[in-house]
């Protein structure tokens, strides 16, 4: 064997004692990683909605996994129900008290336009504009706050003329959407913001919709009581529609995505 290899076989066996002698003393120590690793997630949810004066409360729990894309809603009140998407948009929704399921399939009852996907994803820079048809127009600072202006990039047409994102100390706090008159069509804004895993999450979302020249819907939903992997209920995580279920024939006009 010749010097040279004789040295670096040396080293290489150093590099290996050292490296079996930090891990030891790391876990003697108790070290954890500065971030757990997020599978799946759940949380409370209470949505309520103002129009005309009249108010709805919705309670729920709302699981879901990143792998797939796949979100549970498990709503409690008024109506006790099931919902059921995935990034594929395959959508179902189960009746607990008629026993019965309703089957719809779309991009816009995708999970990908959910909270969770767009912030567990890494797209707080654009919230996923640049992925559903927009493109960057321009950008400016107003008051410590960088807004940018999204128009859409020809592949779709749906009425909207621009929207408007404004990031506050690197976090999103509102998204815009006009129409061709410049006038909103909808109005999010998030806030109270967690560290989940490696992102921050915000658990109060509060939208506006409006519904014509001088009327809207206020929804504004505050999640709690986040759980993590193994801390989530089996019997949400695992929910499986009765294989008895009366399939329905779908209604659009009162199925609503939530989350």
């Amino acid at each position: 064997m010749s010097l040279n290899l004789l040295i670096m076989n040396k080293i290489q066996n150093l590099i290996i004692t050292l490296g079996t002698w930090s891990a030891l003393f790391l876990v003697i120590l108790g070290f954890k990683p500065p971030y757990q690793m997020i599978e799946s997630l759940s949380l409370d949810l209470v949505s309520k909605n103002l129009h005309k004066g009249k108010s709805v409360t919705i309670t729920s729990e709302v699981y879901y996994k990143i792998s797939g894309g796949v979100m549970i809603t498990k709503y409690k009140s008024p109506q006790k129900k099931v919902s059921i998407t995935n990034v594929n948009g395959e959508f179902k929704e189960y009746n607990y008290k008629t026993n019965q399921v309703t089957l719809l399939q779309g991009q816009d009852l995708s999970s990908k336009s959910s909270l969770f996907f767009i912030f567990l994803s890494g797209n707080m820079n654009d919230l996923a504009l640049s992925s559903t048809g927009f493109k960057l127009n321009k950008t400016r600072v107003e008051n410590k706050m960088v807004i940018t202006d999204w128009v859409p990039n020809g592949e779709i047409d749906n009425g909207i003329s621009k929207a408007e994102l404004v990031h506050e100390n690197y976090l999103p706090i509102f998204l815009g959407f006009y129409d061709l008159k410049n006038k909103p069509i909808h109005k999010t804004y998030y806030s109270n913001f967690q560290k989940i895993g490696q992102s921050k999450i915000p658990l109060t979302v509060t939208e506006i919709e409006y519904v014509g020249e001088k009327d809207s819907v206020i929804t504004k939903r505050v999640y709690t009581n986040i759980k993590l992997n193994g801390e989530v209920d089996p019997s949400l995580s695992g929910f499986q529609i009765p294989a008895g279920a009366k399939i329905v024939k779908p209604n659009p006009n009162e199925i609503k995505k939530k989350g």
